[in-house]
């Protein structure tokens, strides 16, 4: 917008010009007078979110301008950026009364992660029912299954992702390790030492990967799947972004990635960085958002909702930036709407279409949940103290020429699935005493479980 015609906007949208008479203030009458504009300052939003700073910085001007074009002001987001998993814990702690000599920020909405994490929220009574109106015309109620919004409208989907691969082709060429393509081909022995893992307790999207490795292969063949993945890492890493990092400098060669964050790091390396998604081994899952009851506004987080579904809110989401006037990025996720598939043909950040292409797995909801809450503590379990361990007994098995005895004792799980389930209820409060009861009991079963591996590969 031009600095004249922001001008006029401002006169046009009601923003008080305000001319003060300067007669009797020591000026002559037929002097002329000055008018002083004031300007209303800009509303106040705050966000919480695990999104990225270029989608929070693109979606904070692009709603601004969306919200000053419509209503004549201009809004501020504060973001309180956390991993989705912190972002619930942050969330209760507010409802709690728990902030631990922190001043909690209070957001307005959550903005970002997954079905499971809005549904809690939405279960907690922890946030409001919107009123979308024509919002959400022309999204589908679900995608291959998986809902696009919540039966009592208290959390909405703005978008789709996938999770796949992030690699260094360029350091994997060096060290001559071919790439990987499939989840399976990350478990092998090619990748041992050479894995960027983050942990799922602080990664939502690393947590989503690993349900989805679940989804696809089964309890038992999964968690053989993810024990030789987690030998692979040379550590947990503390969020996605250290992950990340550590493959974009080839101090790792892979990882599992949500694909918008996959696909940025790509658009800024694209001499070293690949991304793929797992052909037939993965999902396009709803990106959702929720209005918080602890909105001071809740009128503006509507409408905040309601840009996010608009048709500017949705090329924010998809259409790359040299089709977007001012913007920097491409933001590489899915429009929620089919429609703008074709509207935005040959201008977006993605290549495919999930409401044409099928990904290969049909997420099972009630059994995800399940399994998102009991992957932590496993995870834990075997990655945790006994993570060195592991490594050790990992390196046995290759030492003696892959012996299957020793392997197929490694890769067997060491809680039977519906046993797991029956225990997750518990880690609903993970700091509880029974939770860490059952985490310590199970970190004792791996412990001698690698002992076993060791001594069968040993002969």
């Amino acid at each position: 917008m031009s600095m004249m015609k922001s001008r006029k906007h401002i006169v046009r949208s009601g923003l008080s010009v305000v001319v003060f008479l300067v007669a009797g203030l020591g000026c002559s009458p037929s002097e002329e007078p000055s008018p002083v504009i004031s300007v209303k300052p800009p509303l106040k939003l705050t966000i919480i979110s695990p999104h990225s700073e270029r989608i929070r910085s693109a979606f904070a001007k692009e709603f601004s301008d969306w919200y000053d074009e419509k209503y004549g002001r201009l809004v501020q987001i504060d973001w309180i950026v956390r991993g989705t998993p912190q972002c619930l814990a942050y969330i209760e702690d507010l409802f709690s009364g728990r902030d631990f000599g922190r001043s909690l920020k209070t957001p307005d909405i959550m903005f970002g992660g997954g079905i499971s994490y809005h549904a809690a929220l939405a279960k907690q009574g922890r946030t409001f029912k919107l009123d979308l109106g024509d919002a959400v015309s022309g999204m589908p109620a679900d995608v291959r299954g998986i809902p696009t919004r919540d039966a009592e409208d208290q959390w909405v989907a703005t978008g789709l992702s996938s999770f796949g691969i992030l690699f260094n082709s360029a350091d994997c060429a060096k060290r001559d390790i071919e790439v990987p393509k499939t989840w399976t081909e990350l478990a092998d022995p090619r990748f041992a030492g050479w894995l960027a893992i983050a942990n799922p307790a602080v990664s939502g999207s690393y947590r989503q990967s690993m349900m989805l490795i679940l989804q696809q292969q089964g309890w038992d063949e999964g968690w053989g799947t993810l024990v030789r993945i987690l030998a692979n890492a040379r550590a947990l890493d503390p969020g996605s972004t250290r992950a990340h990092d550590q493959i974009e400098t080839g101090t790792m060669l892979a990882g599992f990635a949500v694909n918008f964050d996959g696909l940025r790091r790509v658009q800024d390396h694209p001499s070293t960085l690949r991304y793929v998604n797992p052909a037939g081994a993965t999902a396009a899952t709803p990106d959702i958002v929720s209005v918080l009851k602890t909105a001071t506004d809740t009128r503006l987080a509507e409408q905040f909702v309601r840009f996010c579904l608009s048709q500017k809110g949705q090329a924010t989401w998809c259409v790359t930036a040299s089709g977007r006037p001012g913007a920097k990025y491409s933001l590489h996720h899915y429009p929620i709407k089919p429609k703008l598939y074709e509207t935005y043909a040959g201008k977006m950040g993605v290549d495919d279409n999930p409401f044409e292409t099928d990904f290969g797995i049909k997420v099972d909801r009630a059994l995800a949940v399940k399994q998102a809450v009991v992957l932590v503590p496993l995870t834990q379990a075997i990655c945790g103290e006994n993570h060195v361990l592991l490594q050790k007994a990992w390196a046995a098995i290759q030492s003696a020429g892959m012996n299957q005895a020793a392997l197929a004792e490694l890769c067997k799980p060491i809680v039977d699935e519906q046993d797991a389930y029956a225990k997750a209820s518990l880690f609903q409060k993970p700091e509880s005493a029974e939770a860490l009861k059952i985490e310590r009991e199970w970190s004792d079963l791996f412990r001698a479980k690698l002992d076993r591996v060791i001594a069968l590969a040993q002969g």
